[in-house]
């Protein structure tokens, strides 16, 4: 399967710098998201990183990934112009570099234990979302799903899903998907800037969105949680 990294954000809660050459530790912040993965490699195909031109020109991203991930199958997509969202940053970068079959598709700013998800991509699935315990969250950072016996029922953007069975869980932006190119081609024609959006169709046509429930977890997506992350290092 592929990885892809959406990189394209404007990084404004830190002051407008390129997110993924942060640092948390020793590590930049994508060095540390890539880094559960890589036991894994012998069922990963590539790693995609998706950003913009105008950030290769500005901060050589793709020398210094080279040389953070020597030895890894990688390519870059670069974007003419900036997007709304990881569902168009994805969308345009798969139309420069293409894709199939399998892949997840994971934001820089967190590191978690992909272990179960690797561990559950031989069951059904059209999707898969890694969920994580909302007790002590605040709503406004999450996507939030509806979870019974494994399976996510409703989810919303940053509030509860209405008239839904099932434990609120946050929705951690690590999302896998048994056929891009059919979330692509769902993402294009919604116009969808966030794969809530892909999401909630999916559920609308009945199709076998599975929860994984993850434990282990480090996020550093805003200021506060990478002085929180590096706190309990």
């Amino acid at each position: 399967m592929d990885i892809y990294f959406p990189m394209a954000g404007q990084g404004a809660r830190f002051g407008h710098k390129f997110k993924p050459f942060l640092t948390i530790g020793e590590d930049t912040f994508i060095e540390a998201a890539v880094r559960p993965f890589r036991k894994h490699a012998a069922q990963i195909s590539r790693f995609v990183f998706v950003y913009l031109a105008q950030q290769d020109n500005d901060f050589g991203v793709r020398d210094q990934l080279a040389q953070m991930f020597a030895g890894l199958p990688f390519e870059v997509a670069l974007l003419d112009a900036p997007t709304r969202g990881p569902a168009e940053t994805i969308s345009r970068g798969i139309d420069k570099v293409g894709g199939r079959g399998p892949a997840f598709i994971c934001d820089c700013d967190h590191e978690l234990d992909v272990d179960p998800l690797f561990a559950a991509v031989n069951e059904r699935y059209d999707a898969m979302l890694p969920v994580w315990s909302l007790a002590g969250e605040n709503l406004a950072s999450w996507s939030v799903a509806a979870v019974e016996s494994g399976r996510v029922h409703a989810i919303a953007e940053k509030k509860m899903p209405e008239a839904a069975i099932g434990t609120p869980m946050g929705v951690i932006g690590c999302y896998g998907f048994a056929d891009i190119v059919d979330t692509v081609n769902r993402a294009h024609a919604l116009a969808a800037t966030n794969f809530s959006d892909v999401l909630a169709q999916m559920l609308r046509e009945d199709k076998v969105v599975r929860a994984v429930r993850i434990e282990r977890a480090k996020f550093f997506g805003d200021p506060q949680r990478l002085e929180q992350a590096v706190r309990n290092s």
